[in-house]
């Protein structure tokens, strides 16, 4: 038997009273962050409240006619008339996320935010294993989820009383865990905890905005946020669930709004349009001229940015154009184009891939030292940063899967 796995299963399973396993990597030991690396997760919080404020402006400006009408038109995109322009332009949203994770290729370049997102429980586990095990935690005292509570309970005013919809989640279990460690430190949910009732609840998670449609009491839930007597995590609007509002520091109907030292934190991204898209230099490359560039050169994603979470959902939607060959390229981008006509945005983003090498433990007790690329993930809440997960994998893609390897920073 493997103490280190059987550790992290017994985790899993003595909390949720379940029989399921760790089914991702373990890292050998947490990662070490230069401390002016570290230091510039705990000082980007400001940037990205920033921002979002920024963009919650612009958006609500666009909808009620004092800023360009495409800017909201390029957010609410295909989304259904019931929850298109009326129904943003009614909401006239005022909140930002309040707790989220960040996704960064490299540490300092930001290639997106989610809100809830998943990995707090894997976060929270990672947390409790190494300091079982020995290692030295020192980036941060309490664990995520004390760190959770404490910071929802300060910023509500009162005592949490919880509904979170996980229906959506990428992974349903690391939900439920999260949610169990919580209200070890007296957190109360809806299902879980006695006198918390769908009528009582003051804030609601959900993972995606349409999510918070599923919930049978979302009417009710939307006119209490009105009459400002709940709070959302996710606010019920589609403007923080896209991947569109990364390219408004750069685009030139709304760059001038943004701070360079905004711009600065994300990577290079721009809209896909019939006639091209700029470069980072200015300059306008038209679809054609941008197939005949080396796949070197081609050093880009595609991302899909619109409202279909059956395609933006757990990394899909995502591909790495210096992979595609000049055939496979050119059809890509065909299908673009008839998405853009369609209203079903793509953008394009540069690509950062960080090469390193790794050792992780398997099952079978052995020590695997193995070539990957990284992302970085600060978890942040009303606070500020809670805790940094590293995720490697050797593919482009890295994400939760089963032979990505996970640490957190010590």
């Amino acid at each position: 038997m493997n103490e280190y796995y059987d550790f992290l299963d017994r985790q899993l399973n003595d909390v949720l009273g379940t029989d399921l396993e760790f089914n991702i990597l373990l890292g050998a030991e947490p990662y070490k962050l230069e401390p002016d690396v570290r230091h510039g997760f705990f000082d980007r919080y400001a940037l990205i409240k920033e921002f979002q404020e920024i963009t919650l402006s612009l958006f609500n400006a666009s909808l009620n006619g004092e800023a360009d009408p495409e800017i909201a038109s390029l957010i609410i995109n295909e989304l259904p008339e019931n929850q298109g322009w009326n129904y943003h332009k009614d909401l006239n949203l005022k909140d930002t996320p309040v707790f989220f994770r960040t996704d960064e290729v490299i540490p300092g370049k930001i290639c997106e935010i989610q809100c809830p997102a998943s990995l707090w429980g894997i976060c929270e586990q990672l947390y409790h294993f190494y300091k079982h095990f020995g290692f030295q935690i020192t980036s941060f005292n309490k664990s995520l989820s004390e760190s959770f509570s404490d910071a929802l309970t300060q910023y509500l005013g009162t005592s949490p009383l919880i509904h979170h919809l996980a229906d959506h989640s990428s992974i349903p279990h690391d939900v439920r865990f999260f949610i169990q460690q919580t209200r070890k430190h007296g957190l109360k949910y809806f299902t879980y905890d006695k006198g918390v009732t769908p009528y009582n609840c003051n804030f609601i998670r959900a993972h995606i905005f349409m999510g918070l449609w599923t919930d049978n009491y979302a009417s009710e839930r939307l006119a209490q946020y009105k009459a400002g007597t709940i709070n959302y995590d996710l606010p019920p609007a589609i403007l923080f669930d896209e991947k569109m509002l990364y390219m408004l520091p750069f685009w030139h109907k709304t760059r001038h709004y943004y701070p360079d030292q905004i711009r600065d934190i994300f990577p290079y991204t721009q809209l896909i349009t019939p006639e091209g898209f700029e470069l980072e230099d200015g300059t306008n490359i038209s679809i054609e001229d941008f197939c005949k560039r080396s796949q070197k050169q081609r050093d880009y994603y595609f991302k899909y940015a619109s409202s279909d979470f059956l395609i933006k959902w757990g990394s899909k939607g995502v591909y790495l154009a210096s992979t595609f060959s000049g055939i496979k390229i050119r059809q890509f981008f065909e299908d673009i184009i008839k998405d853009y006509v369609q209203k079903r945005y793509w953008i394009i983003q540069k690509a950062y891939l960080t090469d390193d090498v790794t050792d992780y433990i398997t099952r079978d007790n052995e020590l695997v030292n193995i070539n990957v690329h990284s992302k970085f993930s600060g978890f942040y809440g009303p606070s500020g940063l809670m805790g940094i997960l590293i995720m490697q994998r050797p593919f482009y893609k890295v994400h939760g899967s089963t032979d990505t390897i996970v640490r957190i920073s010590c």
